[in-house]
């Protein structure tokens, strides 16, 4: 099931995201930068943001920061051992994320603030972000209810 919500977006939370870029520079891959994956909330600045997703959907297993420059996104995979996961999207100047499940495939225009929760096993890929301004994002994988 595919679900789409709203959340306030901490003042700043994109600007500290790209801090920890900067720190963590030997992370970057072609397809953009992603950081470690964290369980629990290591960042005290974190904390307020963690929780609202948890409040909306559900006991958080692990999470990391994505950020893409211009051109970058990434290819087609699934998160096929968790049954739950999703994205909140901090800082979205540009681009789509894309869907297929057998024949069906759709996208999605995200805004900053939405959350988009849907079966681990669901195929998707982030198009190249088109924009000069940087698109940063939170994935989270949930644990089962």
């Amino acid at each position: 099931m595919f679900e789409q919500r709203r959340l306030a977006v901490d003042a700043g939370l994109a600007e500290l995201i790209q801090e920890q870029r900067g720190l963590d520079y030997r992370r970057r891959y072609g397809a953009g930068w992603q950081s470690i994956g964290y369980t629990g909330q290591p960042f005290p600045w974190f904390e307020s943001t963690y929780r609202a997703v948890e409040a909306e959907a559900g006991s958080i297993d692990t999470w990391w920061f994505n950020a893409n420059l211009q051109g970058e996104g990434t290819g087609w995979h699934s998160h096929s051992q968790w049954a739950r996961v999703g994205v909140l999207y901090v800082q979205v100047p540009a681009g789509v994320i894309e869907f297929k499940q057998g024949e069906a495939y759709w996208t999605e225009s995200p805004r900053a603030g939405d959350l988009l929760v849907f079966p681990g096993s669901l195929e998707h890929r982030v198009r190249p972000n088109t924009s000069q301004a940087v698109r940063i994002s939170i994935a989270f994988n949930f644990k089962k209810r």
